[in-house]
């Protein structure tokens, strides 16, 4: 993967998570002990020495900017392959061991504010009941090491996870498959949607369009 594919990457997938203020305090004392040393020692310097410590300095600072930048964005930074492995585990996982659904209910005003105090954003909720995908509940997952919403519905005797969480710009419709399951994923600019379940792929490719032309009409 070159530089360019992994900025893609990083624009399409990742989100943004503030430093704490632990970490910024942190950072801010090493600098500034490191600086302090570094000027000590410069008194007994001169010439090609100063520039030295100049560029000395200019790469400390360079580091702890590409360190602070990894924790800002490695939490959905996981390629999309990887990305894609995980949720389909996390849909068998749900299926299998559970729990599926921590707030059962079909009334999106239900699960809705279910997820308040649980996340740090509001999922959409939509009612695709009379396109023929009932809303059944919802759960929180961590996906990429960060909390996500899903909201579960159901085709029949088919499950569907919709796993959502924060996105930054818009990207078109990309369906997958992973071991059998069918996946489809966008953004609205707003949140990243990924869609998985076993039903055919244009069932599901189905949902996604039922889901975005619902949301654009809100």
């Amino acid at each position: 993967m070159n530089d360019d594919e992994l900025s893609e990457l990083i624009r399409q997938n990742a989100t943004r998570h503030r430093a704490s203020d632990r970490l910024r305090a942190s950072v801010r004392t090493q600098i500034a002990l490191h600086a302090a040393a570094q000027a000590d020692n410069a008194d007994t310097r001169r010439g090609w020495r100063g520039f030295g410590w100049r560029a000395a300095m200019a790469g400390f600072a360079g580091g702890v900017a590409l360190a602070l930048a990894v924790v800002w964005v490695a939490p959905r930074m996981a390629p999309q392959n990887s990305l894609t492995a995980e949720i389909v585990a996390d849909h068998v996982h749900a299926l299998k061991s559970g729990p599926l659904i921590e707030v059962a209910s079909s009334d999106r005003h239900t699960v809705k504010p279910w997820f308040q105090g649980k996340l740090d954003f509001a999922p959409p909720v939509i009612d695709l009941e009379t396109e023929g995908f009932p809303l059944l509940g919802g759960r929180v997952e961590r996906v990429a090491g960060a909390p996500a919403a899903v909201l579960v519905y159901g085709r029949r005797k088919h499950i569907l996870n919709v796993f959502v969480w924060p996105a930054e710009r818009e990207q078109p419709s990309h369906r997958m498959q992973r071991n059998g399951f069918n996946v489809v994923q966008w953004s609205d600019g707003a949140m990243q949607i990924w869609v998985v379940s076993d039903l055919e792929a244009g069932e599901i490719e189905r949902f996604g369009q039922q889901w975005r032309r619902r949301a654009a009409a809100r």
